[in-house]
């Protein structure tokens, strides 16, 4: 049997060349691990990014560090970028509007309300195209690197709704122009100057908010333009003088009480001229500015001065009034007295109770119906008419006839002073005449009393004692035989109710006291 040699490694000799030959092959594998060694480090970060371009495809990934401005959306998805681009864009984020350079103006608005939108799906699908675009490498290795990648959001405006909300903030924002206007200071008018306002600018801040849409979405803030507004009126200095001659009207009012023989005179106040100063826009003339309920007013005010049981008649229409005040002129009235009540006593007559009053008594039944002379008791409550009634005719302010029955005296006014005084004869008991006041109603030369036949000459009547009998003035009557009656009498009742004077007085009396002059009878 043959046996095999072993021979352990350990035992082998090697000749000088065949040891040249060794060491040669093992300096020629060096560089091939090398090669092996470089190949490895070029295809492994292929393989590694590779593998992230899969990576981020498979799991529908941004890349790092890609930013929608300052909003970082690495590593999400396109839904999650949407919802968070939704948020911070459309949502959370305000926009601070107000005027340039002023700090009293600013308001906090939403994205919406300026008509802003930013499509998160347009944004999101912009944001997850990096690196998915025709040269994903360089992006793929930008994001290696750190760097960022920039998106801008996908914003749209909308006019409508921009529009809607600066037509509400014009409505709180726009200032009127105050027109220059007067004042009492120091006891002086001044013209205080006029001042402008302002108004929002729509269009001109519509325009700012599509031109500059992305610059006010990223700053948050938006400029509001304002147009100036210019007052009407801007400077009333040189009206100041016919403000003097409009305050310097008087605007009077002045009332006769023709019972009392009393005048009132009433002028408008300063406080009331300057309130119802108005200047015309238009005309830029000054004047008081009267309306009828500012003077129905004025004149009730003036009315409670004369007191219960009287007040204004006679009054000229509100446009007469105030046409009047303009022309400087004063409005001329007279006071009325108001009915009265009488409570009857006992013992008393309607014809005692006519005397009282002053009232002839067919007036008394006509204001009492149902009253008769002979149903009259006492406690029976009267109306007796208003005196006025006995004055039918307009007054003559300026003259007034008195007469003093105890004195038998008459006098004769005019002006306030007296003009002459005369003995008169009036009523006799039986037929007295009546005190009160009354009025010059009737001219008759010479009036014939069938009663008692006889003739009245210069007749003046001045009430009716019954309706169509007429007591008045007169001269000496004279009977239709030609007797001359009561000319011994004169400064003694001896008429049946006239007042009777001599010839030439009456004579003078009838061509002096024309129809309305006031007779003023008293005991």
């Amino acid at each position: 049997m043959q046996r095999s040699n072993i021979i352990h490694p350990s035992k082998l000799t090697f000749t000088g060349k065949s040891r040249d030959r060794t060491v040669r092959k093992r300096k020629a594998a060096a560089p091939a691990l090398w090669v092996s060694l470089a190949s490895a480090a070029v295809l492994l970060p292929v393989l590694a990014l590779c593998a992230a371009v899969i990576s981020f495809q498979a799991f529908r990934w941004n890349l790092p560090n890609v930013m929608i401005y300052d909003t970082n959306v690495g590593w999400m998805t396109p839904e999650e970028t949407g919802a968070l681009v939704d948020r911070v864009w459309n949502w959370d984020r305000t926009i601070q509007a107000g005027a340039a350079g002023s700090n009293d103006l600013l308001f906090d608005l939403s994205p919406q309300e300026l008509g802003y939108w930013v499509d998160l799906i347009a944004t999101a699908n912009q944001a997850y195209a990096v690196a998915r675009r025709s040269d994903p490498l360089r992006d793929i290795l930008s994001a290696l690197r750190s760097e960022s990648q920039l998106i801008l959001p996908v914003l749209y405006f909308d006019e409508s709704a921009a529009r809607s909300t600066l037509e509400d903030l014009a409505a709180d924002l726009d200032l009127p122009a105050q027109n220059a206007s007067l004042a009492y200071q120091d006891g002086a008018w001044i013209a205080l100057s006029g001042q402008p306002g302002y108004t929002l600018d729509i269009e001109m801040t519509l325009n700012h908010l599509s031109e500059d849409a992305f610059t006010n979405l990223i700053t948050r803030s938006a400029t509001l333009f304002f147009q100036s507004v210019p007052p009407d009126i801007e400077d009333l200095t040189p009206i100041l003088d016919q403000i003097d001659t409009s305050l310097a009207l008087e605007g009077q009012l002045e009332a006769y009480d023709p019972i009392l023989d009393e005048t009132y005179t009433w002028s408008l106040s300063m406080d009331q001229k300057r309130d119802w100063l108005v200047l015309n826009p238009d005309t830029y003339q000054v004047g008081l500015e009267l309306l009828p309920e500012d003077v129905q007013a004025v004149i009730d005010s003036w009315e409670e001065d004369l007191g219960n049981g009287r007040t204004l008649e006679n009054l000229p229409s509100w446009e007469d009034i105030i046409q009047s005040w303009r022309n400087d002129e004063v409005v001329q009235v007279t006071v009325r007295h108001t009915p009265t009540t009488y409570q009857v006593e006992n013992g008393e007559s309607l014809w005692s109770i006519a005397l009282k009053s002053g009232m002839p008594l067919w007036r008394i039944l006509d204001a009492n119906p149902g009253l008769t002379t002979s149903n009259l008791k006492a406690g029976m409550t009267l109306t007796i008419p208003s005196r006025n009634e006995l004055l039918p005719l307009p007054v003559v302010q300026n003259k007034r006839i008195l007469i003093d029955i105890s004195e038998q005296r008459m006098t004769v006014m005019e002006n306030g002073q007296v003009l002459s005084t005369h003995l008169v004869s009036t009523g006799v008991s039986d037929s007295p005449t009546m005190s009160g006041i009354f009025q010059i109603q009737t001219h008759e030369l010479n009036a014939y009393a069938s009663n008692w036949d006889l003739y009245m000459p210069h007749f003046m009547g001045i009430y009716e004692a019954w309706p169509g009998f007429m007591n008045g003035i007169h001269g000496l009557p004279l009977l239709s035989n030609g007797h001359r009656l009561w000319a011994s009498t004169l400064g003694s009742p001896a008429s049946y109710g006239c007042i009777i004077l001599d010839l030439d007085a009456a004579e003078t009396l009838y061509a002096w006291a024309e129809s309305g002059v006031i007779v003023e009878i008293t005991h």
